[in-house]
């Protein structure tokens, strides 16, 4: 079982969320806005993103994972937790670095 019918409807309010604040990232950008309100927004984001990612996880956690550990199939969801949360630390230093530099077009 990988989504509950639960999980569902608190997943896609979610993202429509997430979606509405990228919509309007999408028009500050085009509008030349600045830069603070369009890194607030991005902030607005990431954060219904992370909520998502969190809401899928747990739901995960509490299946997924649950079945494979009965099924003493707990070595192969242990890996792919353990490259989920690689996955997730993989930006590089130079990557960081190339975020950070110029400010408006500089």
């Amino acid at each position: 079982m990988a989504i509950t019918d639960e999980s569902k409807d608190k997943l896609k309010a979610r993202l429509s969320k997430a979606i509405g604040h990228l919509n309007a990232v999408y028009k500050m950008v085009d509008e030349k806005k600045y830069c603070i309100d369009i890194l607030n927004q991005l902030k607005a984001v990431q954060s219904a993103l992370d909520k998502t990612a969190e809401i899928m996880l747990k739901d995960h956690l509490n299946t997924c994972v649950v079945e494979a550990v009965q099924n003493n199939d707990s070595q192969r969801v242990m890996e792919e937790l353990w490259q989920l949360l690689r996955h997730s630390e993989a930006e590089t230093p130079e990557e960081k670095s190339a975020e950070t530099s110029g400010c408006c077009g500089q």
